[in-house]
């Protein structure tokens, strides 16, 4: 087997020190999103739940939770991935109002034009629609953050560490010409368990933004992904032996 040139043994190790800073900023920016907005992730939600009925119509955004009647104008129900229902709402004034909502609920699956719906309003928002006994949030709810960024973090810091592991692993063995199978494995891992990060929320969404529910899909096809590296990995010091 040929030796590598000094030239190339240079070029390979700038390449490698430059992927793995970028796969310890990628992991840095996770880790420091997940710090910054976790603990406050539930503050708008708290204030939401908290916050009294109105005695009378605001003047403008305000804490408090003022209710009032709309007429649905418009339904737009879609199938469209990445796309979200949305009813159009005209209260007494003739002013209209779209609003967006995640699934189809409890309420505006049933919902035709000229019905009449409550609706909640919050800091300006339209937070909430009501019609026979039965009430949805609508996309300007607010929500419990924390879930949303812990799943980022499943997402983007398993395969940075993987991906800054190998470049680790690659710079010990800087003058081999080749990456061992076992580098390979590990970028392969790393790939498999970024795209099964992306995965798993979808198969979960249904559950809602649920840490739990995402880690329960992602992880067995993790697992399963660790396996089969690892098989790659064995059966090649198999095959050199």
């Amino acid at each position: 087997m040929s030796q590598p040139s000094l030239t190339g043994i240079l070029r390979s190790t700038v390449a490698t020190v430059l992927t793995l800073l970028a796969a310890v900023a990628f992991v840095a920016f996770a880790v420091a999103l997940a710090v910054t907005n976790v603990p406050d992730g539930t503050r708008d939600l708290d204030a939401y739940r908290a916050a009294p009925r109105c005695p009378a119509a605001p003047p403008g955004p305000a804490e408090c939770r003022w209710t009032r009647e709309f007429t649905v104008s418009g339904v737009r129900l879609t199938s469209k991935r990445g796309e979200l229902d949305t009813v159009t709402l005209t209260d007494a004034d003739g002013g209209r109002q779209r609003t967006a909502y995640t699934d189809r609920g409890p309420v505006i699956g049933d919902l035709a034009k000229g019905d009449r719906v409550t609706g909640t309003v919050w800091r300006g928002r339209l937070t909430e629609v009501a019609a026979r006994g039965e009430s949805q949030d609508t996309d300007a709810a607010p929500d419990d953050l924390r879930a949303r960024y812990l799943i980022a973090g499943l997402i983007m810091i398993p395969p940075g560490v993987l991906v800054a592991a190998a470049c680790v692993w690659r710079l010990g063995r800087r003058t081999v010409p080749n990456p061992s199978r076992g580098m390979v494995a590990t970028l392969g891992l790393a790939v498999g368990v970024f795209f099964a990060g992306l995965f798993s929320p979808v198969v979960a969404s249904g559950a809602g933004e649920d840490l739990r529910v995402t880690a329960a899909v992602w992880l067995p096809i993790a697992a399963l992904m660790a396996v089969g590296a690892r098989v790659y990995t064995i059966r090649g010091r198999n095959l050199a032996g």
